[in-house]
């Protein structure tokens, strides 16, 4: 008898101990993925945000080249050599890499008018 209650008794701490783990705050690979990103208020039409980008790009001296269809390569000769950052977007988010700070703000400046 005494066997059978630790046992029971065992299982169901290992049980509690089980859930209290796994109930935690999860955050989803895509959160964790694009948490760098530069994140929109709201989602804008993919195409609206790949005219904006591309628009923001050449203003300020890019060559903006078609690479799929949510990407974009960006190319600028700076300094004597050539610089290249690709820029993935979604409705809501876009990336660049590698990262250019001055692409970055006119692409946000772009998307915010």
């Amino acid at each position: 008898m005494k066997k059978i209650i630790i046992s029971t008794v065992s299982i169901l701490l290992g049980t509690l101990v089980f859930n209290a783990c796994s109930t935690t705050t999860s955050v989803s690979s895509e959160d964790a993925k694009t948490a760098k990103f530069s994140h929109f208020k709201h989602a804008i039409p993919l195409r609206e945000v790949h005219d904006l980008i591309r628009k923001a790009g050449e203003k300020e001296g890019w060559r903006m080249t078609e690479f799929k269809e949510n990407a974009l390569i960006a190319e600028k000769e700076k300094h004597g050599s050539m610089k290249a950052v690709t820029i993935i977007f979604t409705k809501r988010y876009f990336n660049l890499s590698p990262k250019d700070d001055d692409l970055q703000e006119a692409i946000e400046k772009e998307l915010k008018e």
